[in-house]
């Protein structure tokens, strides 16, 4: 018998067209990878009881995954995230030191999957994304979809070079971490974010597609609560207000998140302080240029 651990596992991917190789390897953990579709039963009508055989059809791939939210490792450079965040709908504008991921029209991926020998291909694959800091090194959780092909036997897998991986730092004081709430600095215990794309399959009789329907992004944060006279979150309830968290301590180790952000109402929390503070579940709306609700700068 012949068989391998469950975490022999590979991930590559780029764009769409590419040949992949050990360099596209993607620094993945919890990888969790299934087929979906759908099926109709015969319902055949007999004297006795039982299952009735069913056909299958419609297969796609969801394909969900974390990895560390990679920085540049030197200022301008391409981070090894960036064809997930092409892939999840955002488009790459880059200067002598920024990389940025503005909202716009999605790069399809290619992408193999390794389980032990047998590979997977998953073509067109796109996804939405989130990320939650709180502590630790920053992560960023992927969700794709793609369309199915039956696996194959394979050879060795490729050498992997995870250098262009480039590490962030762990979240805290230490390492630059901050926060702003319309340009006032805010103590932050927790921030999520979630890019909210509506990923389908999209199924016709003569045609199969993974497409970006649309999106609606959200972001949830704690804040340390203060004396209304300095901070009364109470009278900014559906109100826009721009927020700004950056992180790292030199160029090509930084990475900030500017998002535009309607707030709800407040709820006190408990903090692990055991102190009040205040959550905040909110949307990020666009202005009427539109996009420009959430992006993403590494320098």
């Amino acid at each position: 018998m012949s068989t391998w651990r469950f975490k022999n596992k590979l991930i590559l991917a780029d764009a769409a067209g590419t040949t992949l190789t050990g360099l596209h390897a993607i620094y993945a953990t919890d990888v969790e990878f299934n087929i979906e579709g759908e099926s109709e039963k015969d319902e055949l009508e007999t004297p006795h009881s039982g299952a009735s055989l069913e056909e299958y059809y419609g297969e796609h791939i969801t394909l969900n995954f974390k990895t560390p939210l990679a920085v540049s490792g030197v200022a301008g450079a391409v981070p090894a995230v960036a064809p997930l965040f092409l892939a999840c709908g955002r488009e790459q504008v880059t200067t002598a030191s920024t990389v940025t991921y503005v909202k716009g029209d999605a790069t399809k991926a290619t992408c193999l999957v390794r389980f032990g020998n047998n590979t997977h291909q998953i073509s067109e694959m796109l996804g939405t994304w989130s990320i939650s800091l709180e502590k630790g090194i920053p992560k960023v959780n992927w969700q794709f979809k793609g369309l199915f092909s039956a696996p194959i036997e394979s050879s060795a897998p490729p050498v992997v070079d995870w250098t262009r991986w480039k590490r962030p730092e762990v979240l805290g004081v230490s390492n630059s971490s901050a926060f702003t709430l319309n340009n006032v600095t805010r103590t932050l215990h927790k921030l999520t974010i979630d890019e909210g794309n509506n990923v389908i399959f999209d199924r016709a009789i003569n045609h199969e597609e993974i497409m970006i329907t649309g999106h609606e992004s959200t972001a949830k944060f704690t804040l340390t609560a203060d004396a209304l006279s300095v901070f009364n979150p109470f009278e900014m309830v559906g109100e826009v207000h721009d927020f700004e968290f950056s992180h790292g301590t030199v160029a090509g180790k930084k990475v900030t998140l500017l998002g535009k952000a309607q707030l709800g109402h407040p709820k006190y929390a408990s903090l692990e302080s055991e102190l009040t503070g205040y959550d905040f579940d909110t949307k990020l709306v666009p202005s009427g240029a539109g996009y420009d609700e959430l992006t993403i700068v590494f320098e």
